[in-house]
């Protein structure tokens, strides 16, 4: 601490007895009991917003954990991949009219079919 610092700090020490050397009984009385009041006052309760904020949080973690993707091993069996990356039509065997035949969709867009469909 300087001694600019010192000096200050004295006539600030020096001014504060001053100054409560010229207060009254009743007004010093006053300020004890209400300096005696707010020390005897509870402090705000702080548990309701720490329960709060952990159960949110409990409550996001455990929203979360249903996003996220299954943690299944990859499959390394050849018949199972053909399986997983075919169409649902080519996986279980059984082929459609439609998949078989592309002349179908020839005959669909002609002219023939729409008075057909107008019936």
């Amino acid at each position: 601490m300087s001694q600019r610092d010192h000096d200050f700090d004295t006539r600030a020490r020096a001014m504060h007895g001053a100054a409560l050397r010229q207060l009254s009984p009743q007004t010093l009385a006053q300020l004890r009991s209400a300096r005696a009041q707010a020390q005897t006052e509870t402090a705000p309760r702080r548990w309701p917003w720490l329960a709060a904020t952990a159960f949110s949080a409990l409550l996001a973690v455990g929203l979360g954990v249903q996003f996220l993707p299954g943690t299944q091993a990859p499959t390394t069996d050849p018949a199972q991949l053909a399986v997983q990356t075919l169409p649902a039509t080519e996986a279980t065997g059984s082929v459609t009219l439609l998949d078989e035949n592309p002349d179908l969709y020839l005959w669909l867009a002609s002219s023939e079919a729409q008075p057909l469909a107008m019936e």
